[in-house]
């Protein structure tokens, strides 16, 4: 059953992936085309046609930089096909080398990656409960809407931080302490949103390790994440890489919401509003970094510190990212994937809990839709755009926010 879901969820993406693409992948196709013609030394100095500044760090840059090989490799393979092969439909050769082609193969390794989590949501799951609850957490997880929608048609990399997130827990689970700190930095270095989770991932690494073991890990975090940066900057590697990540933390934009249905756009809308505008006489952005301070404080608190299991981390992990989601400045709406990942097991372990999961899915997928109205249907343009409903929508995800915090009091500890 479950290599049906796994080739099922891979072709299905597949299939997605060649009906339509967000601009972000514009970005991408010229950050590999630049990568695979000028090479990894310099990327995140040079000024590249076309494209933004590249500020992710470093494991996406060398996807791409590996995408834009494949790349090469498929359309040669392809081309020699078509010279020995008189019926080859050479048009595929022209597809390729389009704009087209190349965002199909930029989206390929996050596809993989959803393909990827699927198996371990399953081994997880089946660990923790049994083989019926894992079957439920890979079908959950592979026709959520949120998670195609996200990698197979937007072409977005949330996925590939994803995978490294869940193997952390994975092999933290299994007691392989090493392997699941490096899989969290991994995950760190392929995209920030990763750090949503730190308190609760430090808590209980801290929980199984001695001091040895800590040091250790250290070293090695620090020495792979230098040798991950210094081919992009061989001199003054450390203090570059110091600087760059402050930088990359900042985001791209200095608004305070950037589409996502949380606190500030409950309060200021969708429009470009500055992090420093002004709420209750507290700038907005010093007052969402409190808020998710104390929020993240009380529910440790509340935690008690009595129960370490995984459950209870996975739980713990989803309402820190989901307070983190709604309270922090600069979210985007692609920020709040660690929340549905998280929930997705938890969800197929506890069937009450499938209700509310699938609610906050379908808030979540309506916010990915909102603004970029792919597929564009006037009615629900017309419908999401609305302020009424995009208040209604936002009060959901607080009342669904609410609904597991309690749920937590309840159950997990």
């Amino acid at each position: 059953m479950i290599k049906k879901i796994l080739l099922i969820s891979l072709f299905f993406r597949i299939f997605i992936a060649l009906l339509g693409e967000h601009g972000d992948v514009i970005n991408y196709m010229w950050w590999a085309k630049d990568l695979y013609a000028n090479g990894l030394n310099g990327f995140y100095e040079r000024s590249i046609a076309n494209a933004m500044p590249p500020t992710y760090p470093p494991v996406i840059s060398y996807i791409f930089w590996l995408t834009s090989y494949a790349h090469r490799i498929l359309w040669l393979f392809f081309w020699n096909v078509n010279l020995r092969i008189d019926l080859f439909p050479s048009n595929l050769i022209f597809w390729l080398e389009s704009d087209k082609g190349w965002y199909f193969v930029n989206k390929l390794p996050s596809i993989l990656a959803d393909t990827g989590m699927i198996l371990i949501l399953y081994k997880l799951v089946k660990g923790i409960k049994g083989k019926k609850e894992a079957l439920a957490a890979a079908l959950i997880f592979a026709f959520n809407p949120v998670f195609w929608y996200n990698s197979g048609l937007w072409g977005q990399t949330d996925s590939i931080y994803g995978i490294f997130l869940l193997l952390s827990v994975y092999f933290l689970y299994k007691n392989n302490r090493y392997i699941s700190v490096l899989f969290y930095f991994l995950s760190v270095l392929t995209k920030p949103t990763a750090f949503f989770v730190a308190p609760v991932f430090i808590f209980f690494w801290l929980r199984r390790i001695n001091l040895k073991q800590l040091i250790l890990n250290t070293i090695m975090v620090i020495c792979i994440t230098l040798l991950l940066y210094y081919p992009f900057h061989p001199d003054g590697t450390i203090f570059w890489v110091y600087d760059f990540y402050i930088k990359s933390l900042g985001g791209e934009l200095d608004y305070i919401v950037a589409n996502a249905f949380n606190l500030w756009g409950l309060v200021f809308g969708f429009d470009n509003v500055s992090v420093n505008t002004k709420f209750l006489g507290i700038p907005a952005q010093t007052l969402g970094y409190l808020l998710f301070i104390l929020s993240t404080g009380v529910l440790f608190i509340t935690w008690g510190f009595r129960k370490y299991n995984i459950k209870t981390m996975l739980i713990m992990s989803a309402i820190v990212s989901f307070l983190a989601f709604m309270f922090l400045p600069m979210m985007h709406e692609r920020y709040f994937y660690p929340v549905l990942l998280f929930l997705t097991p938890t969800a197929a372990i506890y069937f009450n809990e499938r209700k509310p999961y699938y609610l906050l899915s379908a808030v979540h997928f309506i916010n990915l839709y909102h603004f970029w109205w792919v597929p564009r249907v006037e009615l629900f343009v017309v419908l999401f755009s609305n302020r009424l409903m995009e208040i209604i929508l936002i009060l959901s995800g607080f009342a669904i926010l609410i609904w597991y915090i309690r749920r937590f009091k309840q159950v997990y500890v």
